[in-house]
């Protein structure tokens, strides 16, 4: 069995791309970890879908990840095409319960290591296509906040604070409370991820200033 050393993985069922890590989010310093080598093609569905692994095949991984200053240890597996890498955790049934993206610096590492591996022949069965998300991580926080919003202001009928977030967005005054709701679920549809979290900084500044 093949190990790579000294790696930091972000598991969750979300895949997220390194520049959308969190300081919240739960890192973990890998010590030891099997690395294998596979095709694109194999690398491509495995995050893009989920999968189970047979449990015979994984079995010979399970709990052979070894945590930094801890005699923890999880079952992961780095998988490598030698273009891209990806780190899944399973459970006992082959299940992955976890996957994470690596650092660019850690993912070029992983690269050229296993370009001095054979390529393994990996078993396992694509379930369900993962999630697709059509925005930045940041960018969906950010709409489920302001959409919150939007149904406190309607169901309150706050004209005023409306009236303050639309000129701060459009830049014109308006008072009627329907019009500006549907304007706001319009730009919604539209590109607008720089405005909208400046948006929505201010509406947390509302609610910090009532404390």
């Amino acid at each position: 069995m093949n190990y790579y050393y000294d790696l930091l993985v972000n598991l969750d069922t979300d895949l997220w791309e390194f520049y959308e890590w969190e300081d919240t989010d739960h890192f973990i310093p890998i010590k030891k970890i099997p690395i294998v080598r596979i095709l694109e093609s194999d690398i491509r569905k495995l995050m893009q879908y989920d999968v189970q692994f047979d449990p015979e095949w994984v079995s010979k991984f399970e709990e052979k990840t070894v945590f930094k200053n801890s005699k923890d240890k999880t079952s992961c597996i780095l998988f490598s095409s030698t273009k891209n890498s990806i780190v899944l955790e399973f459970d006992i049934h082959g299940c992955v319960i976890g996957r994470s993206k690596l650092l660019i610096e850690d993912e070029n590492n992983c690269n050229e290591v296993a370009q001095n591996l054979k390529e393994t022949e990996i078993s396992y069965t694509v379930k369900e296509k993962l999630r697709t998300r059509k925005y930045l991580r940041q960018t969906e926080k950010d709409r489920h906040l302001f959409e919150i919003e939007l149904k406190t202001l309607k169901e309150s009928q706050n004209k005023a604070k409306c009236s303050y977030l639309y000129y701060e967005w459009f830049g014109i005054l308006e008072t009627d409370l329907d019009k500006m709701l549907k304007d706001f679920y319009l730009e919604l549809e539209k590109d607008c991820s720089k405005k909208l979290h400046r948006i929505v900084e201010l509406i947390r500044l509302s609610y910090k200033e009532r404390l």
